[in-house]
């Protein structure tokens, strides 16, 4: 016994017996015996238990499209942006109006006339959905070009002399710059890159073979996600 006076399910056996839930009142048959109810449902018919939310077109994952499905980018703009589109319209279902022919237009010339390369399937141009780093048609971060070139000798000085305190986030908050452009002028010591080398090896000397597959998995997928195939 604990000093507390408390016991805890220390096995296996004791937490599958505290986790053994019986089934749902709605799931049994008030008709059935008491051995029937406790192991299995014995109603006739269907129980209505729906779930949370219905399922959506819009939320179908990337792997289970093809590469030339418009939802793709549909799904992209409007999840991740902010489209406006009509009410009664939608990224995959068009209004009635605008699907439907006009009274001037011949049912022979719609059904002759060549396909716009320009619209998907859907009805929307590609040039509809918003552009990748850019909000209300201005780009997300503006260049300050702020930097002298006293500053670059002083980044690149500091850089030198101590590249554990003065890494490549401090001194882009130092000198109010991205961490890419500090990358660009200024490199670490070769003794620095091989120190981060030998400890990046042998943490990965530790690894055993699930992380070591997880890994190696996670690198395929992303050599497939630059390529389009996710």
């Amino acid at each position: 016994m604990l000093p507390s006076g408390v016991r805890h399910k220390a096995t296996s056996a004791r937490t599958r017996r505290a986790l053994r839930i019986g089934p749902h009142g709605s799931f049994i048959s008030p008709d059935g015996s008491p051995a029937d109810r406790a192991t299995r449902p014995t109603a006739d018919h269907i129980i209505y238990n729906p779930p949370a939310s219905a399922a959506s077109v819009l939320h179908t994952p990337f792997k289970f499209l093809p590469t030339n499905d418009p939802r793709r980018r549909a799904n992209l703009a409007s999840e991740l942006f902010s489209v406006s589109h009509p009410a009664s319209a939608s990224p995959l279902r068009p209004s009635p109006a605008s699907a439907a022919p006009t009274p001037t237009s011949s049912t022979t010339e719609t059904s002759q006339a060549p396909p716009d390369p320009t619209v998907t399937s859907t009805g929307i141009s590609p040039e509809s959905f918003p552009a990748l780093g850019k909000r209300n048609g201005e780009p997300l971060y503006k260049p300050q070009h702020h930097l002298t070139k006293e500053d670059i000798e002083e980044m690149r000085r500091l850089r030198t002399e101590d590249p554990v305190t003065n890494s490549v986030l401090t001194l882009a908050k130092r000198f109010k710059c991205s961490k890419l452009f500090v990358l660009m002028v200024c490199q670490a010591p070769r003794g620095h890159k091989e120190k981060i080398d030998a400890q990046l090896t042998a943490t990965k000397e530790r690894w055993g073979p699930r992380r070591r597959a997880a890994r190696e998995e996670r690198a395929a997928r992303l050599g497939l996600l630059f390529n389009g195939q996710l």
